[in-house]
């Protein structure tokens, strides 16, 4: 261990960042999150790993807990941004599906991952000592404000034919 953190701690925390500030490039400076671009495909990685690895790391709780379902809830969302890539489930619904996912996998890995920073940093005396605090509710809910906005863009964004000039 170093810094409290296991070994699976710090692949987890590693490509979880690499995850993050990758998908957060994409979206901000295309929109979207091109599950066919190289980067595109480099933040899927790493986010199913992150996501993956996450079920290995119990030391901090001991047992199953949102976080983990938020884990499942991005593996999930990615799987079926593929299918919906793939098939077209919903007619002209399924590309507004898929982006949605995609774009969703980044609020289900912010709420954590905001969560751990506050609750680690600063090391001697961490912004929040509980998930509770109402530091760490206020960015979820910044969070969720900004994705309802985002999706209500993307989908506009959509609709006047943007993503199909990408």
């Amino acid at each position: 261990m170093f810094g409290g953190i296991s070994i699976i701690g710090w692949f987890h925390t590693i490509v979880g960042i690499a995850g993050i500030l990758s998908g957060l490039y994409l979206l901000i400076r295309y929109k979207f999150i091109d599950i066919r671009s190289e980067l595109g495909k480099f933040y899927i990685i790493c986010t199913l790993l992150a996501s993956g690895s996450s079920f290995f790391i119990f030391s901090a709780t001991g047992s199953f807990n949102d976080a983990h379902l938020l884990s499942l809830l991005t593996i999930l969302a990615i799987i079926g941004a593929f299918v919906l890539d793939r098939f077209n489930l919903f007619g002209s619904l399924t590309k507004y599906l898929k982006e949605l996912a995609m774009s969703a996998t980044i609020l289900f890995s912010m709420l954590p991952t905001t969560a751990e920073v506050l609750k680690r940093l600063p090391p001697k005396e961490p912004f929040v000592d509980s998930l509770d605090d109402p530091l760490v509710m206020n960015f979820y809910l910044s969070y969720l404000v900004i994705f309802a906005f985002f999706a209500i863009y993307q989908t506009l964004l959509i609709k006047r034919g943007a993503l199909n000039e990408q």
